[in-house]
């Protein structure tokens, strides 16, 4: 139950982080959006509305005040 617990938590957390080359042209990985931001989706299989499960969920982001 641990194991699908972890798995599902950085599934949701994997589109909240991006690839990035600094200016030495090494890769790294850092966060997408700042932190406490809001990620919602339109469209796609994470919509409400089950017309759009055949495309590409979109992101929007909501920002922290």
């Amino acid at each position: 139950m641990k194991t699908v617990v972890l798995l599902s938590v950085l599934a949701l957390s994997a589109c909240t982080w991006e690839f990035a080359t600094d200016q030495h042209g090494k890769t790294q990985i850092r966060q997408k959006y700042p932190t406490g931001a809001g990620v919602y989706y339109t469209n796609g299989a994470a919509s409400q509305n089950t017309h759009y499960h055949e495309m590409r969920p979109q992101q929007h982001v909501v920002l922290p005040d």
